[in-house]
């Protein structure tokens, strides 16, 4: 329990920032461009820290890596709201960057931990929370922006909470998480973690897709109207949650290949209808049932890469990790040259196309899987 609330405390946290960027876009005057370099900064903190996670982290442990984590991405929050220029502006969403990498790459170690010693698959259901977090983080931003609350105030106010809830979530950690481990100087995948790897990047990819370009596919192929534009990400998520809370007990009961395999197919068939059949109400249920697919793609290929690496998972999750939110990053800006020369209907396409490839390497999800306890 206390890992799924960190997990919802760093979904929460980022969807916070998601939902009010317009508002930091606004309070700054920043042209599109502008916001963009903003953007850049986001990543660019998200990536360095990516680098850093996997050695870091075997020195000090992830159970002082979400303390560290979570400090620095709640702190990001109101540094980027009281920013008072474009520099400092993208100075802050750099932090904000670092903490949410460093903080997803610890709690997701420490949970390939909790299921070590747990007995049984339990990895995607703390993804269900990070999901529920992101929900109840946007749900609230969006009250908060209805009742005119300052961006300072929203952002300073949810990241004291979260911080607390993180901290006290995190004093109830395995303490033997913390003993660290001599390791490489950067986490880059080996061999066995490679197909891991490209399965993250695949599943991040279809997420940041959909994230990112649900609504406008929806508005400007199916001329859905703003309302309906908006229920393809709400849909998706909802889809998302569900699985997630019970893929585990799906993978005890008929393996991991079988599985994804599964999930490759769902996803495929969900941007199959979205792309054949561009109505509103097929492309909204087609966006509901890639949810059902890629759910499970990333907490497994995560969790398949702590337990290949036991004896130092968050080298392993931080390698697997990098390679997905490369995807998560770089493709939904890469959809925007595709949209200029093929159009977002085709574009759609491709990605679903692209997720195939998850079919092919399901069999390096296998782990051989520790005796069962007496």
């Amino acid at each position: 329990m206390a890992v799924s609330v960190v997990f919802a405390v760093c979904g929460a946290a980022f969807a916070s920032w998601a939902a009010r960027v317009p508002a930091a876009q606004a309070k700054l005057g920043l042209s599109a461009g502008q916001l963009a370099v903003g953007l850049f900064g986001l990543a660019a903190g998200s990536v360095v820290a990516l680098l850093a996670a996997g050695p870091l982290l075997t020195k000090i442990g992830s159970r002082r890596g979400v303390f560290c984590g979570a400090t620095v991405l709640c702190a990001g929050l109101p540094l980027a709201a009281f920013a008072p220029d474009l520099p400092l502006f993208v100075a802050a969403l750099a932090v904000l960057g670092i903490g949410n990498s460093l903080l997803d790459v610890s709690m997701n170690a420490h949970a390939a931990r909790v299921e070590e010693a747990y007995g049984r698959p339990i990895f995607a259901g703390f993804h269900a929370f990070w999901n529920v977090g992101g929900l109840v983080g946007s749900g609230a931003a969006a009250l908060l922006e209805s009742w005119h609350v300052a961006l300072e105030t929203h952002f300073t106010v949810a990241g004291a909470v979260l911080l607390c809830l993180a901290a006290g979530a995190g004093s109830r950690f395995l303490p033997g998480a913390d003993r660290g481990q001599d390791g490489p100087a950067f986490a880059l995948p080996g061999k066995a973690l490679i197909p891991l790897g490209v399965i993250a990047f695949c599943g991040f990819i279809a997420e940041g897709t959909i994230n990112d370009w649900s609504a406008v596919y929806l508005r400007e192929v199916t001329s859905a109207t703003a309302a309906v534009a908006s229920l393809g990400y709400f849909f998706f998520s909802i889809t998302m949650i569900v699985v997630r809370t019970v893929a585990d007990r799906l993978v005890e009961r008929i393996g991991v290949v079988p599985f994804m395999r599964t999930a490759t197919a769902l996803t495929v068939l969900g941007f199959l209808l979205v792309v054949a059949i561009p109505v509103p109400a097929v492309a909204v249920a087609g966006f509901a049932v890639t949810g059902l697919g890629v759910s499970g793609m990333v907490p497994l290929a995560w969790s398949a890469a702590g337990r290949k690496q036991a004896d130092a998972p968050a080298r392993a999750i931080a390698a697997v990790a990098a390679c997905g939110y490369f995807g998560f990053l770089a493709g939904p800006v890469l959809i925007g040259p595709l949209t200029s020369g093929i159009g977002l209907h085709w574009t759609f396409a491709v990605i679903g196309g692209l997720l195939v490839t998850v079919h092919f390497l399901a069999p390096s999800m296998r782990v051989e899987e520790p005796a069962a306890r007496s």
